[in-house]
């Protein structure tokens, strides 16, 4: 009985300890699964609900331009409307508009007259616009007259040896101080638009005092410009029955006449007729200019009367010489 119950224990103890032992089973491999290929894409974000714009680089401010307002000016002797219009660079028609209760004919020294802004520069072909180079033109050496009260009158003709019409003038007068060196300048304009070819205009212009007593004077062209042979913006005229009076003492002349419009019936009319009157001495100098302007149209065919004073600046006057223009 007790070689059993040994027996029994000693067969316990070995089930025991095989019972402890780790299995010695194989773990089975696992099957891969084919994977398809997949493409990334990055993510970038929520989209913006509008498409942002680029702001705009600061524009500069413009600067504030100046009303332009009348001026007043006073008349001194010698002087005229037409010379005062030039001085400011407006027209004559301008001037008298401003000044309705001015008689042309009959200033007084020391009145004031209201000088209007001036608005418009000439009218230029824009088929021929501004170039740096102006189309030649035969400039003399200017005359100028010292006036009593210390002014200078300065006046030139202008030559045209082109082939062709030209329009756009616009000179600069200088006076030379030959005491202190100093410069004085004035920008002026014919008192005619066109200068036809082979013709001649004038231009002058009015230094106000004070100027040097001992100056060289000089003119530079600054503008002129070709009129293409096709255009029509200018009409044929011509002055009949004209009639030049020049008083005994040569120091004006009173002109009269008929500016007719050329050309057949039923062509263009005219907007405005000019009629320049140039004084010249007796060696063909230029001493005065006056210009007198209708406001009124004409028709082609009609005559239109005209009257006007011209005054000499400086030697008496020798004869005078009337130029037209008239425009569409």
């Amino acid at each position: 009985m007790a070689c059993m119950k040994k027996l029994f224990l000693s067969v316990l103890a070995v089930w025991l300890l095989t019972a402890c032992q780790p299995s010695a089973s194989v773990i089975p491999t696992p099957t891969l699964r084919p994977v398809s290929a997949v493409t990334l894409t990055p993510y970038a974000g929520p989209l913006p609900a509008a498409t942002p714009s680029l702001t705009p680089a600061d524009t500069p401010t413009p600067l504030p331009t100046v009303t332009p307002t009348p001026r007043l000016h006073t008349i001194r002797r010698g002087e005229d409307l037409f010379g005062i219009a030039l001085f400011y660079g407006i027209a004559l028609q301008d001037l008298l508009t401003a000044n309705p209760t001015v008689n042309p004919y009959a200033l007084r020294i020391g009145d004031q007259l209201i000088v209007p802004a001036a608005q418009s520069t000439p009218t230029l072909d824009p088929r021929n616009p501004p170039s740096p180079t102006p189309v030649g033109l035969s400039l003399p050496r200017p005359d100028c007259y010292p006036t009593r009260d210390g002014g200078v009158w300065c006046f030139a003709m202008l030559d045209n040896p082109q082939p062709f019409d030209v329009e756009g003038i616009s000179v600069v007068f200088r006076l030379y101080d030959r005491i202190t060196g100093e410069i004085l300048s004035q920008t002026a304009f014919p008192p005619l638009n066109r200068l036809p070819a082979g013709g001649q205009i004038p231009v002058a212009v009015f230094f106000p005092p004070p100027t040097a007593l001992q100056f060289d004077a000089g003119l530079e062209l600054l503008t002129a410009l070709p009129i293409p042979p096709e255009s029509r913006r200018y009409l044929n005229t011509e002055i009949i029955q004209e009639e030049i009076r020049i008083s005994a003492d040569g120091l004006s002349a009173g002109v009269s006449g008929l500016v007719r419009l050329g050309g057949e019936e039923g062509e263009a009319s005219a907007a405005g007729v000019i009629v320049v009157a140039v004084a010249l001495d007796d060696q063909e100098r230029v001493v005065g200019v006056r210009r007198w302007e209708s406001g009124q149209p004409l028709a082609t065919g009609q005559n239109l009367p005209f009257e006007m004073q011209v005054y000499t600046a400086a030697d008496p006057i020798a004869r005078v010489v009337l130029l037209t223009e008239a425009v569409p």
